[in-house]
């Protein structure tokens, strides 16, 4: 299955991009799928434990089942005033 991953913030400076598809065996969770963004951009791995995940804009946990077309949104920390 293919879904959009979409990078944010320090997220997209990091991995250099703002977006890049991603093919997953079909039934992978959102950690499987977070693993293999973390192998392709290991700059990444120290945001690992503040950064949240979307599934089609809705906030999701490690275990949610992603499918074919979603959008995953990496959203890291920000800080503003």
């Amino acid at each position: 299955m293919k879904v959009k991953i979409l990078y944010f913030a320090s997220a997209r400076e990091l991995a250099e991009r703002s977006s890049e598809p991603l093919t997953l065996p079909d039934g992978s969770s959102l950690k499987t799928l977070v693993d293999q963004v973390l192998r392709l951009h290991p700059g990444l791995i120290p945001l690992r434990r503040t950064t949240r995940f979307t599934v089609n804009r809705e906030l999701a946990q490690d275990a949610e089942v992603v499918r074919d077309g979603d959008e995953v949104g990496v959203l890291p920390p920000v800080a503003g005033g």
